[in-house]
């Protein structure tokens, strides 16, 4: 039993055992690959495996990550995956976790070495990666000279993708004529019950969804045999993310020339915040993602890069917004904060905040309550047993003389007066329900009339 000594927190290479040397008795491997049970049985075969870029004799290792994952084993040699500080097994950069194409490419783009090109057949390569070897692994990586940048901060993962390790897709599923899955002992995926498929999360999220569903609510027998257009257009996209050879794409990996190197670098392009274009925002909103931020917390994250007006903390939404005095201090700090805002170990989410919208103009009473517009309302209206009135009916309305009773009408308003609208209460009307015993009015018919 092999026990992984590196903290699960980050996402980094594992550390090999007390007593064992890394890529001799130890994969280099990283954390994902391990997986998240720190105990796990190793399989070692020495000189058993070929590696599928040098085509050099090593020693492999195979494990199994968890018990919903598949079998990993190592597929390039130590000297191989020292030279550009990758994983032996899923060839991502141990530090960044992130393919070793777009690991160079954002290092190059930031200021950094451009990477060498390492030699890829003949003596050439065998030469080189025989001087691997024998150098010491610390000279090695800093011959390398990875640089680290915004970009790749921003990038980089900071938990792990244990998507990685799920089994493989069933070839025979997708064309239909799986006969394990009827029996219930099919080992892969969507067969054995596991229903992730990474493989369209980011071209076609909305047929991964859908496909989950189906599988959720029909079972994978019914869906393999679904010959619908929209099931068999999903399958078909499953289908081509498992063609070409597998030597081939691991080599492509290897040195960066992959389809999925070029998607990672696209999507670094937009990752940016564009501040807006009203010069008047100067505040950043940031997302807290559940974790218990402080405005001292966001103080001490903020302060540098200008003056600060006000932080706001909003708990029930779990957000907090940052309001700087300065518009370049805000442009300042969301172009050094965004996407690497990370606050007591735990990475949250910045964006520019949104301008308030003006309240409609309703009339000339800028959204004040008018009176009401039901009769049974106003005076002498249906349905009320009291007459009741409005001392200022309308705009510029005068006030009712004293003695004039309830029902008399106020005088024609001033030409040009204007008036503030009030609400329409009983208790606001002076001549109608006050203190004095001889505005008292009349009792209902059936009641006794009130005392004085």
């Amino acid at each position: 039993l092999h026990e992984c000594a590196a903290s699960r927190g980050m996402v980094k290479a594992a550390a090999a055992p007390d007593g064992l040397e890394s890529g001799t008795d130890f994969p280099i491997v990283c954390e994902v690959c391990l997986g998240p049970n720190p105990y796990l049985r190793m399989i070692k075969q020495p000189n058993a495996k070929e590696c599928k870029v040098s085509g050099r004799i090593m020693t492999s290792f195979r494990w199994k990550p968890g018990a919903a994952a598949r079998y990993k084993e190592t597929v390039i040699s130590p000297e191989v995956a020292r030279a550009k500080g990758v994983c032996q097994c899923c060839l991502m950069d141990m530090e960044y976790n992130l393919p070793v194409g777009v690991r160079d490419a954002l290092v190059a783009s930031g200021g950094g070495p451009d990477q060498k090109q390492l030699p890829e057949t003949g003596v050439n390569q065998t030469y080189y990666y025989d001087q691997v070897a024998k150098a010491s692994r610390e000279d090695v990586e800093a011959a390398y000279g990875k640089m680290a940048n915004d970009k790749l901060l921003r990038m980089s993962r900071a938990q792990p993708y244990y998507d990685r390790n799920l089994p493989k897709l069933c070839s025979f599923w997708l064309k239909g004529a799986c006969s394990r899955v009827v029996q219930g002992d099919c080992p892969f995926r969507p067969c054995c019950g596991t229903f992730r498929f990474p493989e369209l999360a980011g071209s076609n999220p909305d047929g991964m969804r859908k496909l989950t569903e189906a599988l959720e609510r029909l079972g994978t027998v019914e869906v393999m045999r679904d010959k619908s257009a929209d099931m068999e257009e999903i399958k078909e996209q499953m289908r081509a993310s498992q063609r070409g050879s597998r030597d081939q794409n691991i080599r492509d990996r290897y040195h960066g020339t992959d389809d999925l190197t070029s998607k990672y670098i696209g999507k670094a392009d937009k990752m940016d915040l564009t501040p807006p274009e009203d010069k008047t925002i100067t505040t950043l909103y940031v997302n807290m993602m559940g974790q218990q931020i402080t405005k001292d917390d966001l103080t001490d994250a903020f302060y540098a890069y200008g003056e600060i007006s006000n932080i706001s903390v909003v708990p029930a939404s779990n957000c907090a917004f940052v309001t700087y005095i300065e518009r370049e201090s805000a442009e300042a700090a969301a172009k050094k904060l965004a996407g690497v805002l990370s606050i007591k170990g735990a990475r949250l989410k910045l964006m520019w905040g949104r301008p308030q919208k003006a309240r409609e103009m309703q009339g000339q009473t800028k959204g004040l309550p008018m009176p009401p517009s039901d009769p049974a309302m106003t005076a002498g209206g249906p349905g009320m047993g009291m007459p009741m009135m409005n001392p200022f009916p309308y705009p510029g309305a005068a006030m009712p003389l004293p003695g004039s009773g309830p029902m008399a009408m106020p005088m024609a308003p001033m030409p040009g007066a204007f008036a503030m609208p009030t609400m329409n209460y009983p208790s606001m009307n002076p001549n109608q329900m006050g203190t004095r015993p001889d505005r008292i009015p009349p009792p209902p018919p059936g009641r006794p009339p009130q005392k004085k």
